[in-house]
């Protein structure tokens, strides 16, 4: 009885805890060269799912349901895509997109290569609820188990934040060149 008291307690423990983590945590792959330089194709990122009450920032990159199925013209390939956050609710929108300020329960998001992205520019304002959750950082390798439609081209920086050069540093007040064509 002694060596099941010394077994089974911590063995019921580590798995609670493994099933804990792999509620709370997903794997993602990149796909696509819109979140270029700072994910590339292939990159695998550890997402945090995100519950409903988590708040959302300007500068996170998340992983979000693809609002277009695909295989329609100007849809990505997969399910889901990875995007840069650049306004949340109470931010003003980009020049030249309809109301002046993001709603309640939506965000705006952009790849931070703008010129290859499929992101609020032609697919609007994303609802909260379409975010899966936020990337907590870069794993690299090829598998995953969620696939996304984001990068490839030059290795980034594994916590998620904006490069030098990334949309996520613009001032969009000042009216910054948010054009290119999706992929």
């Amino acid at each position: 009885m002694s060596v099941y008291l010394m077994v089974v307690p911590p063995l019921a423990l580590l798995l609670g805890a493994v099933g804990w983590i792999r509620r709370r945590l997903i794997v993602t792959e990149v796909h696509g060269p819109s979140m270029l330089p700072t994910y590339r194709d292939g990159d695998r990122l550890l997402t945090r799912r995100r519950a409903g009450g988590d708040p959302l920032s300007t500068g996170q990159v998340v992983v979000l349901r693809n609002p277009r199925p695909p295989g329609l013209p100007g849809s990505s390939t997969g399910p889901w895509l990875v995007k840069r956050i650049v306004a949340v609710a109470g931010d003003r929108l980009l020049p030249g997109m309809p109301g002046g300020h993001v709603p309640d329960g939506y965000v705006l998001v952009l790849g931070d290569n703008i010129a290859q992205s499929l992101d609020s520019r032609h697919l609007g304002l994303i609802p909260t609820c379409a975010i899966l959750g936020t990337v907590v950082r870069r794993m690299g390798g090829p598998r995953s188990r969620v696939r996304s439609n984001s990068a490839h081209g030059e290795p980034g920086r594994s916590d998620g934040a904006a490069p030098e050069r990334s949309i996520a540093r613009w001032d969009l007040a000042e009216g910054a060149d948010v054009g290119g064509s999706p992929v």
